[in-house]
């Protein structure tokens, strides 16, 4: 098993990644990794997919709004080549609130000719609200979608649109969410590609990671 700490996530201190790291080395097993079942389970429970041309297959645990996962999701943009299949699980952090909405917008384009542009527009322009209600900042961040992308409201209105999205993906959203903190993900982003894991965003390490083709058997 190959694990790499490459920053910080956001919200956690180098200390707390590192009981973590032993933690999970003692729950998986060395040769595990990122192909334990804790974390295969991520994968089977992660809907929406970015595609590449290249042969590895991996799984980020990411937030919108979290900015070491926007400087991820810009790398796997960038190098395409590296990765066949990148499975994305949301795991919505505390500190950015609402950020679960995007997850919703997110998963709900999959399958759409809008899909990749709304998933850019959730990780470049998407904007934190400055507020403190829950559902206040869901709105204004469904709000900043329909504005960017019109369409979501044909035949519908905002707020129905904002009750569909909570009921159709919001369990989805909120069950990842808890098999991640159910298989000690301390934050995000989480990089996993085959046994390798890198806690946190290091262009270094993502790439080296993503490079290595690995394949859980």
């Amino acid at each position: 098993m190959k694990r790499h700490l490459a920053g910080t996530t956001p919200f956690l201190p180098v200390l707390v990644l590192s009981v973590f790291l032993a933690a999970a080395s003692a729950m998986a097993g060395d040769d595990a990794g990122g192909c334990a079942p804790q974390y295969r389970a991520l994968v089977e429970a992660a809907r929406v997919e970015m595609h590449g041309t290249g042969e590895t297959q991996a799984l980020i645990v990411t937030d919108p709004l979290c900015w070491h996962c926007r400087l991820g999701h810009k790398l796997l943009g960038e190098y395409p080549n590296l990765y066949g299949r990148v499975k994305i699980l949301f795991l919505p952090g505390r500190s950015f609130i609402g950020s679960d909405m995007a997850a919703w917008v997110i998963e709900d384009a999959v399958g759409t000719d809008r899909f990749t542009a709304v998933l850019d527009f959730a990780y470049q322009d998407l904007r934190q609200p400055k507020v403190s209600d829950l559902d206040e900042a869901r709105m204004l961040i469904l709000s900043q979608f329909t504005a960017a992308f019109p369409a979501m409201l044909s035949g519908t209105t905002l707020p129905e649109l904002f009750v569909r999205l909570g009921n159709e993906h919001g369990p989805r959203v909120a069950a990842g969410a808890e098999l991640a903190r159910a298989a000690e993900i301390p934050g995000t982003p989480i990089l996993i590609a085959g046994s390798t894991l890198v806690m946190g965003y290091g262009p270094e390490a993502w790439l080296k990671a993503l490079g290595q083709a690995q394949v859980c058997e």
